[in-house]
């Protein structure tokens, strides 16, 4: 029997319930991340150890740069929880997959605006069924 590999079964956790948030309430609140962040920092440390953590700091750092340019150019329009949850991408995943990561999510989020034809979508699930599809099939 496989071990569970918790750092994966913990982000799978937290993405759903930012999702289940933000389709719900059309936001997540700053506590679950506040929450979300040194655990999962924690665990990859035990996962990984220090060695290369500061590439797990490097793609943190890269999804929170990136889409904190993307709000503010999208006039705020992208939400705050978008930001901090695609840092948590970079964080858990690394760079490599947070662009694969992003970029199911960007496909998906259009085929579904064109489908329903709505302009204001919850953006974290697009990026949680991303993060999934990638830790099942790639990580």
């Amino acid at each position: 029997m496989p071990a569970v590999d918790l750092l994966k079964l913990s982000f799978i956790t937290f993405s759903v319930l930012f999702s289940l948030f933000d389709i719900i309430t059309g936001g997540v609140p700053r506590i679950t991340f506040i929450l979300a962040l040194p655990f999962l920092i924690m665990l990859k440390i035990i996962n990984n150890g220090l060695t290369n953590f500061h590439e797990s700091i490097i793609a943190f750092l890269a999804g929170l740069i990136i889409f904190l340019i993307s709000y503010f150019l999208s006039m705020k329009r992208l939400g705050l929880a978008d930001v901090w949850y695609s840092a948590l991408i970079g964080l858990v995943m690394g760079l490599r997959y947070w662009y694969a990561v992003i970029g199911i999510a960007c496909i998906t989020g259009c085929i579904f605006i064109m489908m329903s034809k709505q302009r204001k979508i919850p953006f974290i699930p697009f990026m949680a069924m991303g993060s999934i599809i990638i830790l099942m099939f790639f990580h």
